[in-house]
């Protein structure tokens, strides 16, 4: 039987008495404590059928005058997994009264002919408030209360059924209190069985992977109804991936689920940010997750398709399904808002109202309960993810930043991502409301190969789609060979490095490769050239579809029409069109193409190139847009020269929204065309009237003339000389500028010797992104004075080539006073070539068996260890009994910590989650040497009680919650300091028992 709602998983349950009570899973039940009975001899259940009792084991039970809850498991399972629908279950934080609840159960009122069980469904009100100093959840139910019985209460058969709020289990009925009549039932929250450790033990054991419990903040209770409704839509919108190149397989589909696509990738954050507090304790460069975790707002820089709106959507998709991994788990269960800002330039505002966030990404979904967004943002539960801001025209920016700080002003818990261009916004443009910038790298050699191999696992997935299993086998064999192919490629070609540092470049390549048996492209231009020949020319031969709307267009004929829509989206700052607006620009188009007037009209050219082309997308009903910019503007730079507008161009090449159509108008100019740009752009830079506006110019000219095919010696100088008059970058604007310029700015920076430490760190910035190009000047850089700076160019070494990295740079510098953070195995086989490291972080999967191996023969004094799903051991620190500081956390498989009773240091910092206290605590051994010890205990509000016996020496405790905390176990600790660090947005930080540590407890926001 298909269990399709949560009123579906009502039981009796028959034992001291009877009652009722819950199904969890097909084996798992919750009831009440007090039906069970003192000695639970003989337990069953009856399912809603009435048949067939099924004999219960007793996990758990609570006291009937404390937490009345009893678990109990099924001996034998009582449904499929496959039909039970999946459980939702939560507490209410609010105390406003929810309407709309109910308690479902078997009670005594409700038996019919010869004393059978029958099912009540009682509706009513819950009112928070009513119970809260008794801990039960209280149900005023809206119908006539059934009448008294002289041998009990009417409700007697009803304790242990669910209390429901919608579809979601807050509670189980408990008790028909006194002195109303029946008109009331008391509920044991949920909540009171999850803060007993019998209980959640039992739960661990028998459902390890039991969700989360929801907040419910809304006294409505459809918003809940409503909100399931619009996670399913969300995932459905963002939760598969357009990957460029993969429909050419045959297979009419291109996208690919965004689980298996999903490429972290690094960040950094400006060079400020390293200001605060102990530098190696927040590490610059990261990967993106890593960052995001501790940054509630965030302005994300990155440039075209470097995956930026990859982010948002993975973000979205697991947010709302509270699948984010543990480093981001303080966004699961949020209410993602995901606000593509070429949609509202499409709709005419830059400032949306609050009801409005729900609709804007057009969701295949009904419209939501009136203010139920706002209600969202009130709660502090909304994620707001705004994506592409540098795709509203500049005169609607400033009003969208006023919008945007309004906003989080009146929801200050709201937690945001702004997407943009490095250069479309200045720097700290929203520093004032609370976000950091973080900055998206170039993809490390590292990334493109894990993106290849990606790539072609995704080709490989659709090669299943296809019903002729030796051609498949084919397929995928060619692409085994491809894939080997294009990985040794890569490895030997810089150049062709260079031109995969993006997601989509990168994407692009693969294809081109696929497609052209290994032949690829040598410049950015060729490259482009190749990815419109390969969409707009021959697809449809290729594979063997013949005029499907009965429209032939070549390559030519394609282009032509694509560069009147990009041209005009260019010039009316837009990223988007109507299809009205769409036929309009293809009519004027068509006016020089009488062949293809002869095939069909606009209306019908536009759906051919909509179906066909691969370039043009339809993403909502009436909405028109590129793939992606970085075609827009290449194809309106085509227009623009073509039509002979390049004055056009240069009038604009102040605006930063016409700065990468002018950075790809070279690629389409001759040699007389391309000096009147960049003579035209060195005549711009002359006329600025400040430095803040000639950098963006003198940049803009730069990459022209590196983008050039011939350009004089006199123009090259003058373009050089002018940027390099500036002087050296003095802020993260202007080396953002620079960094566009790739490995060619190299030749005007400066060496180390003569510079400040303030501008030697700005250029060392700006070098580290370079690649093997840099690694001299680096290599420089790297024996500076300043810690600062050897620790800034130490900690790019996942950006370099690991062998050459190591030993021309890393070898030659001193390390015994820098942070040193590795991921990759390559690099810890390495570390043999490094002297002494004052503190080393060791992140990702590496075996303990590794560890040993990368660190035989080196004094270690401070360990880092996250994110390693392959340690099930500390083994490692028997060679190192030296060790002062150990932090190891997000190590799910941690078991044996023996290893750590081997550490002589008489004062051992110790940092670890509850994963790795559980495992220190299995081994029962005291640990005296610990006298600082720090816990992330986000997903466990409960200090273990065990902590004074294992660390008797413990003088400080520095704990990372979420929200609440329970300190009660810690109370007879007399002498020892608690630091508490709580990053809840809004301030609110519940903690109980508290008031025994006085001035010795500190809250760190």
């Amino acid at each position: 039987m298909r269990l399709r709602s949560v009123e579906d998983r009502l039981v009796a349950v028959l034992a001291g008495s009877q009652g009722s009570g819950v199904l969890l899973t097909p084996r798992l039940v919750l009831t009440s404590a007090h039906v069970i009975g003192p000695d639970p001899a003989e337990v069953a259940i009856l399912g809603l059928d009435g048949r067939h009792p099924v004999s219960c084991d007793v996990l758990w039970m609570g006291r009937p005058d404390g937490c009345d809850a009893a678990l109990l498991r099924t001996r034998q399972a009582v449904a499929r997994e496959t039909d039970l629908a999946a459980l939702r279950w939560g507490e209410i934080v609010t105390q406003e009264p929810v309407h709309g609840c109910q308690a479902l159960g078997f009670p005594q009122v409700q038996r019919f002919g010869d004393d059978e069980l029958e099912a009540v469904q009682a509706p009513g009100t819950l009112v928070p408030l009513s119970g809260r100093l008794r801990g039960r959840y209280v149900l005023r139910t809206d119908h006539q209360p059934p009448s008294s019985r002289g041998d009990g209460s009417p409700w007697a058969g009803l304790s242990g059924g669910p209390v429901l709020i919608g579809q979601v289990l807050v509670g189980i009925a408990a008790e028909d209190p006194m002195g109303w009549e029946h008109s009331s039932i008391d509920a044991v929250p949920l909540t009171s069985a999850m803060s007993d450790k019998g209980f959640t033990a039992a739960l661990l054991d028998h459902w390890p992977g039991a969700p989360a419990l929801e907040q419910i903040h809304s006294p409505h209770p459809e918003d809940l109804a409503y909100e399931e409704r619009y996670a399913k839509a969300l995932k459905a919108r963002y939760s598969r991936l357009e990957i460029f190149g993969l429909d050419d397989l045959g297979t009419n589909e291109n996208s690919w689920d965004l689980d298996t696509a999903y490429l972290s990738l690094e960040a950094r954050a400006p060079q400020h940010a390293a200001d605060h507090g102990e530098h190696h304790t927040r590490p610059e460069t990261q990967r993106v997750e890593d960052l995001l975790a501790s940054r509630p707002r965030t302005v994300l820089r990155g440039e075209a398709g470097a995956g930026k709106t990859t982010l948002v959507w993975w973000l979205a998709s697991h947010a709302v399904c509270r699948t984010l991994p543990t480093k981001l788990s303080a966004l699961n269960g949020l209410i993602p808002f995901v606000v593509p800002m070429r949609s509202l330039a499409a709709q005419g505002t830059a400032t949306p109202t609050p009801d409005r966030l729900p609709t804007i990404a057009q969701l295949q979904v009904v419209e939501p309960p009136s203010g139920w967004a706002g209600r969202v943002l009130e709660s502090g539960r909304a994620l707001l993810l705004v994506d592409g801001l540098d795709e509203l025209p500049q005169p609607d920016r400033v009003p969208a930043r006023r919008w945007l700080a309004e906003l989080l002003r009146l929801h200050p818990g709201t937690r945001c991502m702004v997407t943009v261009r490095p250069l479309a916004v200045e720097d700290s443009w929203l520093e004032s409301e609370g976000f950091e910038e973080l900055l998206l790298l170039p993809m490390s050699d590292t990334d493109i190969q894990a993106f290849v191999g990606a790539w072609h696992q995704a080709a490989r997935l659709e090669c299943e789609r296809f019903s002729d299993a030796p051609h498949a086998l084919r397929q995928r064999g060619r692409l085994d060979s491809l894939e080997r192919d294009l990985t040794q490629e890569f490895q030997r070609n810089a150049t062709l490095r260079d031109l995969a540092r993006t997601p989509l470049l990168c994407a692009v390549i693969c294809a081109l490769h696929r497609r052209r048996s290994g032949l690829l492209p040598r410049t950015r231009w060729d490259l482009y050239r190749a990815a419109l020949a390969m969409l707009l020319g021959g697809r449809d031969d290729y594979r063997r579809i013949h005029k499907p709307e009965g429209i032939t267009l070549d390559v030519d004929d394609g282009q032509q029409l694509l560069q009147r829509i990009a041209v005009w989206l260019v010039r009316n700052g837009r990223a988007e069109l109507s299809r009205e607006q769409a036929v309009r620009q293809l009519e004027l188009a068509m006016g020089g193409l009488r062949h293809v007037r002869e095939q069909g009209t606009a209306d019908q050219v536009l759906t051919h190139l909509l179906n066909r082309s691969g370039l043009l997308q339809e993403r909502a009903t009436d909405t028109i847009q590129f793939i992606h910019r970085t075609f827009q503007d290449y194809l309106a730079a085509k227009e623009f020269r073509d039509n002979d507008s390049l004055d056009e161009l240069l009038g604009h090449a102040a605006e930063e929204q016409w700065q990468d159509v002018i950075r790809l108008v070279i690629g389409h100019c001759g040699r007389s065309e391309a000096r009147r740009v960049i003579s035209g752009l060195l005549a711009a830079g002359d006329a600025a009237p400040d430095p803040e506006a000639e950098w963006p110019l003198r940049t803009l000219a730069a990459a022209c003339a590196i983008g050039s095919t011939y350009l004089d010696d006199e123009l090259h100088d003058a373009v050089w000389n002018g940027l390099k008059a500036l002087g050296p970058p003095r802020e993260e604007r202007e080396i953002g500028f620079l960094a566009s310029l790739g490995p060619e700015v190299l030749p005007i920076l400066p060496e180390p010797d003569g510079l400040d430490a303030g501008q030697a760190y700005i250029v060392a910035t700006l070098l580290c992104p370079l690649g093997d190009s840099a690694i001299p000047l680096l290599s420089r850089y790297g024996k500076h004075s300043s810690e600062r700076i050897r620790s800034l160019v130490a900690n790019s070494w996942g950006l370099q080539h690991t062998g050459r990295y190591a030993t021309e740079v890393l070898a030659a510098m001193r390390l015994d006073d820098v942070w040193l953070r590795i991921s990759l195995p390559e690099e810890l086989s390495e570390l043999h070539r490094l002297g002494p490291i004052a503190a080393l972080h060791i992140a990702g999967d590496h075996s303990s068996a590794d560890l040993r191996r990368g660190l035989e023969g080196r004094e270690v004094r401070e360990l880092w260890l996250s994110g390693n799903s392959a340690l099930r051991d500390l083994d490692l620190l028997r060679d190192h009994p030296e060790v002062e500081r150990l932090s190891v956390i997000d190590c799910p498989r941690l078991g044996d910590t023996s290893a750590l009773s081997g550490l002589v240091s008489p004062s051992l910092r110790l940092d670890i989650d509850s994963t790795g206290l559980g495992a220190v605590v299995s081994e029962a051994e005291e640990l005296p040497q610990v006298t600082e010890l720090g816990l992330t205990l986000l997903d466990h509000p409960t200090v273990n009680e065990q902590i004074p016996r294992i660390f008797p020496n413990l003088a400080f405790l520095s704990l990372a919650v979420d929200g609440s905390l329970d300190l009660s176990p810690l109370r007879e600790a007399q002498t020892l300091r608690l630091e508490v660090e709580c990053p809840v947005l809004d301030g609110k930080l519940e903690i109980l028992g508290a008031e025994h540590f006085g001035d010795r407890l500190e809250i760190v926001p």
